[in-house]
């Protein structure tokens, strides 16, 4: 049993074990699936705010050079026949966080297409809208201050952040273990680069505004070589002829951003004409541009839900972030002034470490219940087959031991060297005690083998159980006087009558005699007391001793066929393990029930416990 023992704890380390390394690497798989999962995510919302970006600025990059002024004459509509007409420009922008558009012309004037220049017909025409008169004002204000930051700066631009136009970085939620690292890199590197791919709006916008760059530089070469001559200051009406007679650059140069302040992004480009530079662009305000993004990038899918999407600029760096899953995006060129904090909530859906702690708790249990119920069978399965084992050893000790002392006697008696004719009816009443001694022995084996096979037929019949009890103990009074005890009976004389065999009940009785005398030597009082008493509708019958009782890691075995207190090799009284075993099956077979107890002023006691009938 103690090797079984040890082999069963290290298969539960092993297991264990095992369990552990399935329930960790598990988690791990969840967690990058969820890292996976919402940084797919991150990157579809960046990448749709780029692609609204990266549409704007094609847009205003394709912008003919004259509708930066109030009136203009578009193209092949050229020279004195032709009248001008009114800029689109010159309406209220479309988009409501552009502010305006402007031009600084190469004498260092400032026009609108939201205000015609002074001295133009249009001039006398205009009436402005207080709407329209405020967009003017935050324009000159605004470019009143990229001229001071400028020229404070040297020309040159404040510092930006070290994250690089164009990427995203996770916060949170995005670092994975270095497990999850190499299996990043090498499970799941085809699941990344599509990721990465999706988000092309940088790389196109990238690459057309370096295409712009090349062509412009080209043109503008080529426009010095065939430049003329002109005056240093031309006038006014010699720079408008100058630009309403110019043919359309063939390729504009691309747009630069610079964020003015917490709230303005300006967006210009500077375009050489005859020698001379213009410098066109438009006024965003920040915060109508985030909402305008946010509502492109969250709306229409429910994901503004789970997600929370805060803008950041060079004036307003991003905040602490406490979000389980939260990533910084930088924008391109021309808006790397500009970025974006995305913080995600947890996905419905998305794996959860919760849910594969919960299923391997449901399996560590299950586990836990297979193998108790399998150490438990096996346990008494091998405990059962250890008591067969001493009760064959003991059977053969209790056969052996009475077979020597018959034979002895008998011997003695044959060969005629008993002188004495007491002596004689001393090895006489040897002989008949040690046979009464194996004929107890074989009943009770053969007994315990019939009950075992339900083959036990009991004669059943109902009578008061006085009479029973007082004749039982006629003839275990002697068997008792024997062994040095005195043998009681206290039974009640109105005990009502029980369903009881008689042979059953002696057996059960002469038992629990038997078994008092053989563990009661050492005790107290040499007296067995056999007790009869009524309790309500029932009738109990207890054998009780003055001897040591029951240790309590026993008490609860006692019944158990083949069971024994005592090791085989170093017990010191005698019998096989049947005994209480026969007591608790013929009492269940006669319909009572069987209880053993340790009494507090000392001693053991049986009961047998019956269902009385009237």
């Amino acid at each position: 049993m103690r090797r079984f023992r040890l082999v069963f704890v290290v298969v539960c380390l092993v297991l264990l074990a095992g369990l552990a390394l399935l329930v960790r690497r598990a988690a791990e798989s969840v967690a990058l699936e969820r890292q996976l999962r919402h940084r797919a995510v991150a990157d579809r919302v960046f990448d749709e705010m780029e692609r609204a970006l990266s549409e704007l600025l094609a847009r205003e990059e394709e912008r003919p050079f004259g509708q930066y002024d109030y009136t203009w004459a578009p193209p092949g509509q050229l020279g004195g026949a032709v009248a001008v007409t009114r800029s689109p420009l010159a309406d209220p922008p479309a988009l409501d966080f552009v502010v305006g558009y402007f031009q600084i012309d190469p004498d260092g004037s400032l026009s609108t297409p939201l205000r015609p220049r002074d001295g133009e017909p249009a001039a006398a025409e205009w009436r402005p809208t207080a709407d329209t008169l405020a967009r003017i004002a935050t324009l000159e204000r605004a470019l009143a201050e990229m001229g001071r930051a400028a020229a404070s700066a040297g020309g040159g631009r404040a510092a930006t952040a070290a994250q690089l136009p164009g990427t995203t970085v996770a916060v949170t939620g995005g670092a994975a273990p270095a497990r999850g690292r190499e299996a990043l890199k090498s499970a799941v590197t085809s699941a990344y680069d599509a990721l990465e791919s999706l988000n092309k709006g940088v790389e196109q916008r990238a690459d057309r505004q370096a295409k712009r760059s090349v062509e412009y530089a080209l043109r503008a070469d080529d426009a010095r070589e065939k430049s003329l001559a002109h005056s240093p200051e031309p006038p006014a009406a010699a720079q408008r002829a100058v630009r309403e007679a110019a043919p359309e650059p063939v390729v504009l140069p691309p747009m630069v951003g610079r964020a003015l302040d917490r709230r303005h992004l300006i967006l210009y480009r500077t375009v050489v004409l005859e020698g001379r530079g213009y410098r066109q662009g438009l006024l965003l305000d920040l915060d109508r541009l985030a909402t305008w993004l946010r509502a492109r990038a969250l709306g229409g899918d429910g994901l503004a839900e789970h997600a929370a999407l805060a803008f950041t600029s060079r004036f307003a760096p991003a905040a602490s972030v406490s979000d389980e899953f939260a990533y910084l995006h930088r924008f391109a060129e021309p808006f790397d002034d500009l970025g974006a904090r995305l913080a995600l909530h947890a996905l419905p859906g998305a794996g959860s470490a919760s849910l594969v702690y919960l299923l391997s708790g449901l399996l560590l249990a299950a586990a836990g219940l297979g193998l108790g119920a399998l150490y438990r069978m096996v346990s008494v399965v091998v405990s059962f087959a250890e008591r067969r084992s001493n009760f064959v050893a003991a059977v053969s000790h209790e056969l052996k031991t009475p077979l020597t002392a018959i034979r002895m006697y008998g011997e003695m008696l044959r060969d005629g060297i008993v002188p004495s004719e007491a002596k004689r009816q001393e090895y006489y009443r040897h002989i008949t005690l040690e046979s009464e001694r194996l004929s107890r022995l074989i009943n009770n084996v053969l007994e315990f083998s019939r009950l075992e096979k339900d083959t036990r037929g009991l004669a059943l019949a109902t009578a008061p159980l006085g009479p029973a009890v007082a004749e039982v103990a006629t003839l275990l009074r002697p068997h008792a006087a024997r062994e040095g005890f005195e043998l009681r009976v206290e039974v009640d004389p109105d005990l009502p009558p029980v369903c009881f065999e008689r042979d059953a009940l002696v057996q059960v009785l002469f038992n629990l005699v038997d078994n008092a005398v053989k563990y009661a030597r050492d005790g107290g009082p040499r007296e067995i007391t056999i007790r009869g008493r009524r309790d309500g509708g029932q009738v109990r019958i207890a054998v009780r001793d003055h001897g040591p009782g029951v240790p309590a890691p026993h008490l609860g075995k006692i019944f158990e066929p083949f069971y024994r207190g005592e090791s085989e090799l170093t017990r010191q009284s005698k019998g096989t393990g049947l005994g209480l075993a026969l007591v608790r099956g013929l009492a269940e077979r006669m319909g009572a029930r069987a209880a053993g107890r340790n009494l507090p002023e000392g001693g053991f006691e049986v009961e047998i416990v019956f269902r009385a009938d009237a």
